[in-house]
């Protein structure tokens, strides 16, 4: 009975260790957030072959039958931004294994510092005016590839600006290159 009593009394103080001192399995965050700005055109009324889409490891992109996009982008008879998530515009197309959910957060840009656990939508697109903030997570077994750790980025965008009459969109992004991490600090290795 002694041995079955230490088993327990150990896996329950390895357990409060674990919770205590974060995933004891996790991997060390090793990069720095990476900030960018982007100048987008909108999906429509816009030049063909003009960026309208952003992939948050990539840069500016467009938005086309490959899907190789975060989000995309289009203005509104408001004068708004809207943010497609890929899956918006891809639906349930075979071979389009990235989910990109996006969730509007109340307070500015740089009081975001770290993103939602839970509630992101992959499927509605979302309506920004200037200075909007969106918190940004990123499912896409390519860029973790290890299955024993989280598979998900976090990040978040901000429209700075939207020019209707030139059909353009200015803004900025934070992507947390380390899957699991959820810091959206800029140029910041995250610590949790």
């Amino acid at each position: 009975m002694l041995p079955t009593r230490l088993v327990r009394v150990a896996a329950v103080a390895f357990a409060v260790v674990a919770v205590a001192c974060g995933d004891p399995t996790r991997p060390k965050a090793t990069f720095a957030n990476a900030p960018s700005s982007y100048a987008l055109y909108a999906l429509t009324g816009s030049p063909a072959l003009v960026p309208n889409a952003f992939n948050f490891l990539g840069g500016a992109t467009r938005a086309d039958a490959a899907f190789l996009f975060d989000v995309a982008f289009d203005i509104d008879a408001n004068g708004r931004a809207v943010v497609y998530p890929v899956r918006a515009l891809a639906g349930a197309l075979a071979g389009v294994q990235k989910r990109v959910g996006l969730q509007v957060v109340a307070g500015g840009y740089e009081t975001l510092r770290e993103a939602p656990l839970t509630g992101y939508d992959t499927l509605t697109p979302k309506v920004l005016a200037p200075g909007g903030v969106l918190a940004v997570e990123i499912r896409e077994p390519s860029a973790c590839f290890s299955s024993l750790f989280s598979q998900v980025l976090y990040g978040k965008l901000v429209v700075d600006s939207v020019k209707p009459a030139t059909r353009r969109i200015y803004g900025r992004t934070v992507i947390d290159p380390n899957c699991g991490y959820r810091s959206v600090v800029p140029d910041s290795v995250p610590k949790s």
